[in-house]
This record gives structure tokens, C-alpha cells and sequence, in this order.
């Protein structure tokens, strides 16, 4: 009797370890690679591409791969890359609101005359806050379509940072 149990207990785990792998096959991420770097469409990011802010979405070819391509100082990010010699080529149109990160903080001084006076009070609030109070794991005001709304953005959200979102946005709301 104690055989056949142990016979069922390692049948038991041998499927258990089927399952699960076929599981990980089925959840592996999709590797793309786009014709040129203007081709990357927001939140998306390809190897050697240097980092960019756009809209609609936030950046793109914003990762630690990315990087090292900003000069010596950030060489040490090069392991980080992925191989994307097995990569599908993805074609996309070229995204048009959208600059480079070190030109856009190359031109913040003279940005910084065109926003209202409040929009630069909440930017020096936000700068001068810890780096872990400010890196949140979702957008205040993200790019909402016509069909979506902020209850079906914030339906996956825990308790916490869906309180944390909509007391955020409304601190924010003038920005």
C-alpha cells in the first residue's frame, strides 16, 4: 500500500512540472525589432536606440541597454542587452511627438519660461522628493482613449495605489 502511494504522490509532481512548464512557453514575451529607431513606438524600446520622451505613452528606448549608449560613463550597461538576432521585424509608422532625452535636457532652461508659474512649483516639489516617493508604478494622467475611462484603468490597481492615484491627481491636476 505505502508503494502505490508513492507511485501516486510522483505522478502527481511529474504532471505539476509539465503543466508548469508549458505555462512558461505559453507567457514568454515577444521579441520585436523595428526598421529604424524613429520607428520604436512609445513604451517600446530595440537595442542601440537611443533613450527618447513621446506622447502618447512616456518614453521610449528607455532601459538599461539603452543607456549605454549615452558614452563612456554608462558601458558597463552593454551586458544588459538582449539578442535580438531572433527577433520578428515589426513594422510600425515613425512616431512624430517625440525627442531625444539629452536634448530635451539640454533645452529645460528655456523650456522652463514657457510653463505657468504653478506648473514650476509642482516640478521643484517633485525633483526635490526622494526618487523612491516619486517612482510609482503607474501614470497620473495616462493616455486615455475615447472607450477607456479612470475606472477601468485603476480596476487592476491595489487598494493603496489606487488611493495613492487619485489623491496624486488631484494634487496635480493644475501641471
Amino acid at each position: 500500500m505505502d508503494t502505490r502511494r508513492k507511485k501516486h504522490k510522483s505522478k502527481k509532481s511529474n504532471n505539476f512540472k509539465k503543466s508548469n512548464n508549458s505555462n512558461n512557453s505559453n507567457n514568454s514575451k515577444k521579441c520585436f525589432i523595428y526598421k529604424t529607431c524613429d520607428h520604436v513606438p512609445c513604451n517600446s524600446t530595440m537595442n542601440k536606440c537611443k533613450p527618447s520622451y513621446c506622447v502618447p505613452g512616456s518614453s521610449r528606448n528607455w532601459s538599461l541597454c539603452n543607456m549605454a549608449n549615452w558614452g563612456p560613463l554608462y558601458e558597463k550597461y552593454k551586458h544588459t542587452c538582449r539578442d535580438e538576432s531572433k527577433c520578428i521585424l515589426k513594422n510600425t509608422k515613425k512616431t512624430k511627438h517625440t525627442v531625444d532625452a539629452n536634448t530635451l535636457h539640454n533645452k529645460m532652461p528655456y523650456i522652463w519660461r514657457f510653463l505657468k508659474p504653478k506648473t514650476r512649483k509642482l516640478m521643484i516639489e517633485l525633483a526635490n522628493k526622494h526618487v523612491d516617493k516619486i517612482n510609482i508604478p503607474f501614470h497620473i494622467f495616462p493616455d486615455i482613449k475615447k472607450r477607456d475611462n479612470i475606472n477601468n484603468i485603476t480596476k487592476n490597481m491595489t487598494k493603496k495605489n489606487k488611493k495613492n492615484f487619485f489623491s496624486l491627481r488631484k494634487k496635480y491636476a493644475a501641471i
